[in-house]
Parts: structure tokens; sequence; C-alpha cells
């Protein structure tokens, strides 16, 4: 009779890797929606460049909002590199996640004393993960000192159109309210 514990013990191996493999997927699809979003966003940032560019009009307030989507433009290119540095790591943790999941097969099949293998295989494919989640949140954090940015841009351009009393609350309060 043949001994199924043996066959069950290797599958309840080959899941753990199969759950980082999950975790990998789900942070690549998350960081590819993200880097649309910013080649998106740097699109339509160098347009509105690009047409402040040929008018050629030097008054202060083209200048400011020159300085600002220069700035924008600059942060969302960085953000753009971080994003595919962090989607490169995942695809490499998501192959050595893959390959883990594999050396354990092979290991167990064979009966093989290399259990050294899809060790290190994990081991490397749980660095590269964590190296692309570290790279993310710098991502994160640039994102908001974008926004920050912005928000600055827009309460400093608008500010001759509101009331003075919606002008001050919203200069002391807006960073609370952001980072809620």
């Amino acid at each position: 009779m043949f001994d199924i514990t043996p066959a069950l013990g290797i599958l309840s191996s080959m899941i753990t890797p199969a759950v980082l493999i999950l975790a990998s997927g789900s942070l690549i699809t998350t960081t590819s929606q993200r880097l649309s979003r910013v080649i998106d966003r740097v699109r339509k940032i160098s347009q509105e460049f690009m047409q402040l560019e040929k008018g050629h009009d030097q008054a202060s307030a083209n200048e400011i909002k020159r300085r600002i989507l220069y700035t924008l433009l600059e942060k969302s290119a960085r953000r753009s590199k971080l994003l595919t540095r962090a989607m490169t790591l995942l695809y490499v943790s998501l192959g050595f996640f893959v390959a883990t999941s594999l050396a354990i097969g092979i290991v167990a099949i064979t009966h093989l004393r290399f259990t050294w293998i899809p060790t290190a295989f994990g081991m490397i494919g749980a660095s590269f993960l964590f190296s692309s989640s570290a790279i993310l949140i710098i991502e994160s954090r640039l994102t908001y000192s974008v926004i920050t940015d912005e928000v600055d841009f827009v309460i400093e351009s608008s500010k001759s159109n509101a009331p003075e009393q919606v002008k001050s609350a919203v200069k002391k309060n807006w960073r609370k309210w952001l980072s809620l």
C-alpha cells in the first residue's frame, strides 16, 4: 500500500512558496498600475509644460507654474524609476519562489540531500521581495511629496479668490487632512 504522508508533506512544502508567488503577483499588479498612472501623469505634465513654453509669457504667475511643473515632472520621473526597479525586483523574487517550489519537488522526488537549494532559493526570493517593498515605501513617500507640492501650488494660486477665513484654515490644516 502506498503511504500518502510523504506526498502530502511534499505538497504542503510546495504551498509555502505558492503563497509568496501570489503575494509577488499581487504586488506586481499594483506596481504596474501605479507605474501606468505615473506615466500618464508625466505625459499630462509634459503637455502643460510645453504649452506654457510655447506662450513665452514671462509673467511671474507663469514662472511659478513653470517651476512647479518642472518639479512635478522631475519627481514623477524619479517615481517611475523607483517603480521600474521595484517591478524588476518583484519579477526576480517571483522567479525565485517558482524555483523554490520546483526545487522542493525535485529534491523530494529524487531523495537527494540538497535541501539547502530550495532553502537558498526561498531566502533569495524573500530578500528580493523585501527590497522591492522598501523601494515601494520610498516611492510612496515621494508620491506624498508630489501631492503636497501640488496642493501648495493650488492654495497659493487661488489665494486671491478665497475668503480670508478659508485661506488661513486650509493653509493650517491641509497637511493634517492629507496624512489621515
